[in-house]
């Protein structure tokens, strides 16, 4: 693979196209206009939002020695912490506040995740409600170009905290805030340029 050695990744080219789950979606359909379809929003993130990935060793003991073997098994993952620009209408922020907001109601402070599902769901009988709940994004590395080169496609995902809000009259930057999302499967796509020449 030939690269030229300026050819480097920058921290802060990233896009992440976040699906909401099903009960947002027909709840909040009302309230997100064409601006905001609810299938899909798209947040302008910056940092390394990818997390570490291992599949650690173990020890095994083998005719007085102990050699290194791997454990064939991953650990979960720990919340991957997105930080991105809050919009100017402030509704990428207020629709992870309210899908997180469902698992605990800041009024009620409880938690009636199964009857509301139960009462929005058109199924006669729907027995784990967190389905209705949990969604997949994806985060795109960019080129200098800004176009899509590699796909970090994370699936069962759901919000377990959310940031305080960043900003400041004395910086002239955008406010931004961080998300952290729970999930339980991270798949890394390489995306084939259909602008360049087949090697």
């Amino acid at each position: 693979m030939n690269q030229a050695i300026l050819n480097k990744t920058r921290n802060d080219k990233f896009l992440m196209v976040l699906d909401l789950p099903k009960f947002l979606k027909t709840k909040y359909d009302n309230v997100l206009n064409e601006n905001y379809h609810p299938d899909q929003i798209q947040f302008t993130t910056y940092g390394s939002p990818i997390p570490s990935v291992s599949v650690p060793s173990i020890d095994v003991p083998f005719d007085n020695q102990v050699y290194k073997a791997s454990s064939l098994s991953r650990p979960s993952y720990q919340p991957l912490n997105v930080k991105f620009f809050i919009d100017n209408g402030y509704k990428n922020y207020w629709i992870i506040w309210k899908w997180l907001n469902i698992f605990n109601d800041s009024q009620t402070s409880k938690s009636d995740v199964h009857m509301e599902i139960m009462k929005s769901s058109k199924k006669p009988k729907l027995e784990n409600p967190m389905t209705e709940l949990v969604s997949k994004f994806t985060i795109y590395a960019l080129d200098e170009y800004n176009k899509k080169i590699v796909a970090f496609k994370y699936n069962h995902v759901f919000p377990v905290s959310l940031s305080e809000i960043n900003f400041s009259h004395q910086d002239p930057s955008e406010i931004s805030c961080t998300a952290s999302f729970a999930f339980n499967q991270l798949n890394v796509e390489l995306l084939k340029n259909v602008d360049e020449e087949s090697c």
